[in-house]
């Protein structure tokens, strides 16, 4: 039986949704949203950037999910020379909300 260390996160941020679900993001996805990015590197030294962890009260698990999966495919697309495909928005019940919070975390 292996032991498995505990996440670094010097190297990844976590995530907290509205419904408690916590998603652990590489830091380097993180800062593509410029809210996100605000947070953790501002000079005001909010309790985000001492303990990377963030929490956000108004988005959900569904939608919190589908904006990390988003963050990952820009820094994988980021200066890309290839076509970049599309981003699947997933079921269109949840496009509304995802915009929203895409829009709030500037990504």
């Amino acid at each position: 039986m292996a032991d498995t260390a505990p996440l670094d996160l010097t190297d990844h941020v976590k995530l907290v949704s509205a419904d408690g679900f916590e998603f652990f993001l590489d830091r380097r996805c993180a800062m593509a949203s410029g809210t996100i990015k605000g947070m953790l590197s501002s000079p005001a030294r909010f309790s985000e950037s001492a303990h990377n962890v963030i929490e956000f009260k108004d988005i959900k698990a569904i939608i919190l999910e589908r904006v990390c999966q988003y963050l990952h495919f820009k820094v994988k697309y980021t200066n890309a020379s290839a076509e970049i495909p599309d981003f699947p928005m997933g079921d269109p019940e949840t496009w509304l909300e995802l915009l929203m919070a895409a829009d709030f975390l500037d990504c």
